[in-house]
């Protein structure tokens, strides 16, 4: 006699609704990203594998519905695009990295790091910022325009700490070395890394990059010492574009949690943690284990501001 197995009717339910779940189009979220590639990449593919959206990465930030930027000072330049209070609450991160406004959240953070070839003789052990205008360091160094890339947030919060003139001084003083001149980060690391530099100033990540790399390249924390390290968190917001939709809220709030952060940490080798309950991947450093200094983003967007018209104008490729 052939016997037959009843199913349970919630079981069935269960069942249909899961299957109903994970066969749902996810909802799509326009997304412009000036961080990292890899950063935003690792972005789309958690969102996608905790069906939360369908990340689009979009180049014109006017179409975006949500932004990661790079820095506070990137957010801060598209005051029209930001929403006050739209930005998720950040559980277990220090206030110091978030915006009292709420126009924009952190999601980690990077710091500016110097990058040295441990096979280069140096005559003298570049620790500070200052050192990449030693004179005994003439066309030995590397780094991008600083009009460029983290440029303008890195010398806005100097000027923040030492005036602008000291800044513009220090860059002047860069500038008269003859320094190599990298389009970006990447290209700091590659001229080290190849021998054609022997220190330069990149991000954390190619920090990481460098000494996993053949070259093992040294990273050095600057100015420990002295004022600190600049460590600025990256600054995710949600647009006026996508302030309307639940789909861009649900990913903004699972961006300002502790897995998203251990997960894109983990993913972006010198993305540094914030929270201090996120394991430090190998290589780096959390940014609460860092002397770094506080800075308030208004004014560090003034500064920018101030300083962007002569920043183009102190080196040129």
């Amino acid at each position: 006699m052939t016997r037959t197995r009843l199913v349970a009717p919630w079981l069935l339910c269960a069942l249909a609704a899961l299957s109903c779940s994970a066969g749902a189009p996810l909802p799509e979220v326009r997304v412009h990203a000036s961080v990292s590639p890899v950063a935003a990449q690792a972005l789309v593919t958690l969102a996608t594998n905790r069906r939360l959206a369908r990340v689009v990465l979009v180049d014109d930030l006017a179409q975006a519905e949500l932004a990661w930027f790079g820095d506070p000072v990137q957010a801060l330049r598209h005051p029209g695009l930001l929403v006050p209070g739209s930005a998720p609450d950040v559980p277990g991160v220090a206030a110091r990295w978030k915006d009292p406004a709420r126009r924009f959240f952190p999601v980690g953070a990077r710091a500016r790091i110097l990058l040295v070839d441990p096979r280069a003789s140096l005559p003298v052990n570049p620790v500070r910022l200052r050192d990449l205008a030693d004179p005994r360091l003439a066309g030995r160094q590397a780094l991008a325009p600083p009009d460029r890339g983290e440029g303008p947030a890195t010398f806005a919060a100097l000027a923040l700490l030492a005036g602008d003139d000291a800044v513009l001084a220090l860059l002047r003083g860069i500038a008269a070395q003859r320094p190599l001149l990298a389009a970006d980060g990447s290209g700091v690391q590659s001229l080290v890394a190849s021998g054609k530099a022997s220190v330069g100033l990149a991000g954390s990540e190619q920090g990481a990059a460098g000494a996993a790399s053949a070259s093992a390249l040294e990273v050095v924390y600057p100015d420990q010492a002295g004022f600190g390290t600049l460590v600025l968190p990256t600054a995710a917001a949600v647009l006026q574009r996508g302030v309307a939709s639940s789909a861009v809220h649900a990913l903004a709030a699972w961006m300002a949690g502790s897995d998203a952060e251990q997960l894109l940490v983990a993913r972006t080798p010198g993305l540094m943690p914030l929270r201090p309950d996120v394991p430090v991947p190998p290589g780096v450093r959390s940014a609460r284990d860092l002397r770094s200094p506080p800075l308030d983003w208004d004014r560090l967007a003034e500064a920018d501001a101030r300083l962007a018209p002569q920043l183009g104008r102190l080196m040129s490729p």
